[in-house]
């Protein structure tokens, strides 16, 4: 009898473990399968340095939207494009990726999503951002584009080196010629202490130099139709000659310099009293062993102003991507409040939503340059052929500056290769 009672609790103690096993399988498989019903996304950016900043952006996402799964890929600038026109219309592409100033060649491709039916749904309203950068992210009426974060170009200087040489620093509302006389002065001032710095400093780059002084000195580098290059305009020959002239003068460095060693790493190195710079260059400023002394104001006054171009990234879907609701969800975020107020607190970049700039706090850099120069920007230029435009416009530029060619043959020939582009666009 005992034995037999043994047995008979040996089948319910096997039967009952057996069920336990198989409640746990189940329960297991059940989690699985609810993690497995996750939709999976990718999201690409370029900037290692933003990546970080991102991780925990997404982090966030994921935590607000349990259902959602997402994968960042980091992909170098220098192979960011090409794998792009690679994965376009193939399963590789990332759902949501950065869009900069190439958008006219993907949007007219048909390779990026229109996102006016969607923010209409969801009540995006772009009033919220600088609307310069909010308008470049669009192509033939349509919005391809929520904006990232905005970038404009001012002057920073060193106080300490005109107090080191008794002169005023810039004020409010100063013009072109108030810099040259200012440099002047400064110029004479060090040649006579035996010194080596330098009154002005640029990187002669589109964005931080002759793309502001195109417009600035009645030029323009690209209609508004985007049918004509400008470079046949005596403004424009206009802005590189000034430059050339800067440089004639001895008021600052040459392109041998230049091309050497960057504008912002020379005065870094507190060898320059000015530097027309980007806001992208805020964060290295600002820890700065000098930070203290640098002061910032808005660029000097030529013929038609003073106006900064703007450049600025958007978060695009891809149009063959399957997960377009789950890419919207993750756009709408980081374009969001949450996302914007990661990204200015760590400094990363300037936030194109206008609620988010308070977030954006510098310790000696004044910052609100930054924004009043957004207000009266304009797009950095852009057109279907400004890849094949771009580079060519860039190498002839450095000829100029290099003293090669003069402005107007420089410029004779940016419009020839230029207008060329152009007119294979139609």
């Amino acid at each position: 009898m005992k034995k037999i009672l043994c047995m008979v609790l040996g089948v319910l103690m096997a039967g009952s473990l057996a069920a336990c096993q198989s409640s746990g399988s189940v329960g297991k498989k059940e989690a699985e399968n609810k993690e497995n019903k996750k939709t999976k996304i990718t999201f690409a950016l370029w900037d290692e340095v933003q990546k970080p900043v991102f991780d925990k952006i997404i982090e966030k996402f994921e935590a607000e939207n349990k259902d959602i799964d997402v994968e960042l890929q980091l992909t170098p600038w220098s192979q960011y494009w090409t794998k792009l026109d690679a994965a376009m219309g193939s399963d590789n592409a990332a759902d949501v990726f950065w869009m900069n100033t190439y958008l006219p060649k993907y949007a007219s491709a048909g390779v990026l999503e229109p996102l006016d039916e969607y923010m209409k749904k969801d009540g995006v309203n772009l009033d919220n951002y600088v609307k310069t950068v909010a308008d470049s992210l669009q192509y033939d009426g349509k919005q391809y584009c929520l904006p990232k974060g905005i970038d404009t170009v001012q002057v920073f200087y060193n106080k300490a080196i005109f107090e080191k040489y008794d002169i005023a620093v810039p004020a409010n509302g100063w013009t072109w010629d108030e810099m040259v006389k200012t440099a002047t002065e400064l110029k004479d001032k060090i040649s006579t202490a035996g010194s080596d710095e330098y009154p002005i400093l640029m990187e002669l780059d589109p964005q931080p130099s002759y793309f502001n002084f195109i417009p600035q000195s009645g030029g323009f580098v690209i209609s508004e139709d985007k049918k004509t290059a400008g470079f046949d305009q005596a403004g424009t020959i206009k802005a590189y000659q000034d430059v050339v002239d800067l440089i004639d003068a001895g008021l600052m460095p040459g392109n041998e310099v230049l091309s050497d060693t960057k504008g912002t790493d020379l005065f870094l190195s507190q060898k320059g009293a000015m530097l027309f710079m980007g806001s992208w260059k805020v964060p290295v400023l600002d820890d700065a062993s000098f930070a203290e002394h640098i002061g910032t104001i808005a660029m000097p006054l030529k013929e038609k102003g003073n106006q900064s171009v703007i450049g600025g990234l958007g978060y695009a879907i891809n149009s063959n991507s399957k997960e377009k609701e789950a890419a919207w969800k993750l756009v709408q975020y980081l374009a969001g409040e949450e996302s914007n107020k990661l990204q200015a607190e760590a400094k990363v970049d300037v936030p194109a939503l206008l609620s988010a700039q308070q977030f954006y706090k510098t310790k000696y850099i004044d910052a609100a340059v930054i924004f009043e120069a957004a207000k009266t920007g304009y797009a950095f230029p852009t057109s279907l052929t400004v890849s094949d435009w771009l580079p060519s416009l860039m190498e002839i530029s450095g000829k100029i500056f290099a003293k090669e060619v003069t402005p107007e043959q420089g410029c004779q020939q940016i419009q020839k290769a230029m207008q060329i582009a152009l007119d294979g666009e139609s």
